[in-house]
């Protein structure tokens, strides 16, 4: 969370704040006051204690996170015309703050800053301030954190940045203490008073590096050599004892390992599987998965996978589940089947709401603290297991020490398990644990989180033959298809309490689209299909790049317009959109589709050589078109044919099923490359082609199965 020295602008305007201020901004107390020259802006209609009482502009809005700020002395607005009209008509820097409900380190710059008095009252007179929720705006949380990562060498939440009221950033960081936060505040009130033009100038340099996209190159699609060197990168950087990449925090990086699974299913790198599969058990057996519910908390604050960051996220849960999923099914592990189980049904449990949505995030603290929720004692695991006591704290890594604050964090790193003592208990547990005080729940749904949510179900669905996992993709996904889009057929980017607001990124059509396809592929019902291809259609329409790749946002925004194509905690909107664009081309046959892919892949693949792990979706989709990348066509029902499909999971073919006599006219429609297939000899049969191009027909699983798996180890 600290800020380093800044690596974009040699020198600053607020130099004079000091080191201590710009380079962590934590522990230090600096005795410099505004000079007097400090223009005289008139004072606040209302009093900080008034604020308080009343509620200030964020009252009414639906964000949770807007609504913890709602009653803060600081007179926070949301972002929009009417605080933006503010600022430029008295002349007014802006300060931006941006977090999201369930950040702990938000929650304690809140408590140390916002809400005191003192700091109310200078900010109130001084600074528009704006409160933006980073889940339900990701397109300002790009633009600002990459001018903060430029100033200091690095970003987080929260997000602190100061702009002229043109909107341009001309200083920032990420969490700030009470006093380094008022000799900043003061320091920036007497610049924007004195040195005025310096700071234009300075906002000017930050936003033309802002606006800056990535180089783009003119030659074909990275090869073999470069996608074999992005997965030694990983080799290089593993934790050979803990699992995981090799740092002081553990964060799960589902992108990296997902990549990495396909990777080894066409290579057959051991070496690569035993990192997976270490990595994998690490987490499970660890502190940040939660034994008790199932799911996963959102990182550890050391090497071992033992003290989480206790917040859980939507987005984590679903790409995790999706790779537990497939891991089990390529190591043939009832271990990780049983992980990827207990996350869908947490999520599907906890996270889904009635409506049909799945929201975002539980908070990382309660009423008694960070983590308090999920901590035990000895004397706990006796009340809950009774005789069993002592045996299932063994098991559970509880001590009478502890190795959290005094409780012990969950953990099932004992070895041998006596048979059946944790399911026997697992209920009581966690009827033990709900009398507690929860975390919060953010009931905000997100549409891009709900596509990985949507693509998590499907894929368990299509794995372990669970029906209520489909219900359960198919819920949200008619969710969002009937709220979460506008009048123009457009998305919306999050709903709260059944209402939809904010233009949507292309992660949202993207993870969505992709979403949907993996709901056709589990279902067979054409209607996700074609909901995915009108979601291509507008992202062509709208997002396009004139060169290659796509803006994060809208042919239509008011504020300046990126390409992003890192791959963060989530792929990226453009690594998705060539997923769903190969898919697409293999579904519909559309050369143009096909075609995009070849040339985005090209374009970027000096930036994808470069960024090696942080491009990991790009080397997924890389070595997807590579291929052979197929499309399976089941014409007549037969469980033998699709199991022999599903027993696989393949991450490199589609499964398309068709009446024995071939596809009536609407499907035709949707895919032409159906054409005359159909059952042969009155027996099922199979098709594996690759964009087109077929291979013989069989009616034999086993014929099927060597066929899909032809240019692939498994």
């Amino acid at each position: 969370m600290k800020n380093a020295f800044p690596i974009l602008l040699a020198c600053t305007v607020l130099a004079g704040i000091g080191a201590a201020v710009l380079s962590s901004g934590i522990g230090e107390q600096d005795h410099m006051t505004a000079s007097k020259s400090v223009r005289a802006a008139a004072p606040a209609a209302r009093t900080p204690g008034a604020i308080r009482e009343q509620g200030n502009h964020l009252a009414g809005e639906r964000s949770l996170y807007l609504k913890q700020h709602a009653h803060n002395p600081l007179d926070w607005y949301p972002w929009g015309e009417e605080a933006l009209e503010r600022a430029r008509r008295e002349d007014r820097p802006i300060f931006l703050s941006i977090g999201y409900s369930s950040c702990h380190w938000c929650h304690v710059m809140e408590e140390e800053v916002f809400e005191k008095d003192d700091v109310a009252e200078f900010m109130n007179e001084h600074f528009v301030s704006i409160k933006v929720d980073r889940e339900e705006r990701p397109d300002l949380d790009a633009l600002y954190m990459k001018a903060v990562t430029a100033l200091t060498g690095g970003g987080g939440w929260p997000m602190s940045v100061f702009l002229t009221p043109d909107l341009e950033p001309f200083h920032g960081g990420t969490y700030f203490p009470h006093d380094s936060f008022m000799s900043l505040a003061r320091a920036v009130a007497e610049a924007y008073e004195t040195k005025r033009s310096d700071l234009e100038d300075q906002g000017a340099r930050l936003r033309e590096h802002i606006m800056s996209s990535p180089a783009l190159s003119q030659g074909p699609p990275v090869g073999p050599d470069v996608i074999d060197a992005a997965a030694a990168a990983a080799l290089d950087g593993y934790d050979e004892r803990w699992g995981g990449l090799a740092s002081s925090m553990k964060f799960p990086n589902p992108v990296i390992w997902t990549f990495l699974l396909h990777h080894y299913r066409k290579t057959g790198d051991e070496r690569i599987a035993r990192a997976i599969r270490g990595t994998l058990d690490a987490m499970g057996s660890g502190g940040i998965h939660d034994h008790v519910a199932g799911g996963f908390h959102r990182y550890t604050v050391e090497r071992t996978w033992l003290v989480p960051h206790f917040e859980k996220m939507l987005y984590d849960n679903a790409q995790l589940a999706s790779l537990y999923t497939e891991a089990a099914v390529v190591f043939g592990d009832a271990r990780y089947e049983e992980i990827a189980r207990d996350t869908l049904d947490f999520m599907i449990r906890e996270m889904s709401g009635d409506e049909g949505g799945f929201h975002a995030s539980f908070d990382a603290d309660s009423a008694a603290g960070e983590g308090a929720y999920y901590v035990w004692s000895v004397q706990e695991m006796h009340e809950v297991a009774g005789e069993d006591g002592p045996a299932l704290a063994s098991l559970l890594g509880v001590t009478g020490e502890g190795n959290f604050e005094g409780g012990s964090i969950l953990t099932r790193r004992s070895g041998a398990e006596p048979e059946g003592l944790f399911d026997r208990h697992r209920t009581a547990l966690r009827e033990h644990r709900q009398k507690r005080e929860p975390p919060a729940l953010d009931r905000k749904i997100i549409t891009s989180w709900n596509g990985l949510a949507i693509s998590a179900m499907a894929r368990g669905a299509s794995a372990f033959g669970e029906e209520r996992y489909i219900e359960a993709a198919v819920k949200a996904a008619d969710f969002l298809w009937s709220v979460h889009r506008g009048a123009d057929g457009g998305l919306l980017r999050a709903s709260n309490q059944g209402h939809a607001e904010h233009e949507a990124v292309l992660d949202d059509y993207a993870l969505f689209a992709a979403g949907l396809l993996d709901l056709y592929d589990a279902s067979g019902d054409e209607t996700h299909l074609a909901r995915a291809l009108e979601l291509v259609r507008h992202v062509l329409e709208h997002f396009a790049h004139p060169e290659a790749g796509f803006y994060l946002t809208r042919d239509d925004v008011a504020l300046g317009r990126q390409v992003r194509i890192e791959d963060t905690v989530r792929p990226s909107g453009n690594s998705v959109m060539l997923h769903v664009l190969l898919r697409g081309a293999a579904l519909t046959g559309d050369g143009d589709l096909h075609g995009r892919v070849e040339s985005m892949l090209g374009a970027y693949s000096t930036t994808m050589a470069r960024s090696g792990l942080e491009t990991a979706w790009w080397f997924d989709a890389a070595e997807k078109l590579a291929g052979p990348h197929y499309e399976v066509v089941v014409a007549g029902a037969s469980d033998s044919l699709v199991d022999a499909f599903r027993k696989l999971h393949p991450s490199h073919a589609l499964l398309v099923t068709i009446p024995a006599g071939g596809p009536d006219d609407r499907v035709l429609e949707l895919m032409p490359p159906l054409a005359g297939k159909k059952a042969l000899d009155g027996a099922p049969t199979a098709y594996v082609c690759r964009f087109g191009a077929c291979k013989k027909p069989t009616s034999d699983p086993e014929v099927l199965r060597k066929q899909i798996l032809e240019g692939w180890t498994y």
